[in-house]
């Protein structure tokens, strides 16, 4: 079956898999649920898409440390990528 994207969706893998990565905060704290580019910009408004991509298993997840607080750091993966080529472009 093939997947169906939205045009927003479409766009929001694309910047992903455009050799970035997304940060998540996984440790209590105040941080914790903190999103972010690799450059330190805010991602929480890829929230929704970050989650529907990572349901769908078009991330890969490394858990990595900065400056000492845990991260699971999304990286698009070959489902990712694969989905970006050939995806059926629906709505919006």
């Amino acid at each position: 079956m093939k997947l169906k994207l939205t045009k927003k969706q479409r766009l929001n893998l694309l910047r992903l898999s455009q050799g970035k990565h997304i940060s998540v905060c996984t440790q209590v704290g105040r941080s914790c649920g903190k999103v972010l580019f690799e450059n330190g910009e805010e991602a929480t408004s890829y929230l929704a898409a970050i989650n529907t991509f990572y349901t769908w298993g078009l991330f890969d997840e490394e858990e990595c440390r900065v400056y000492g607080i845990r991260y699971s750091r999304l990286t698009v993966n070959d489902k990712g990528n694969q989905a970006l080529l050939d995806a059926e472009v629906i709505g919006e």
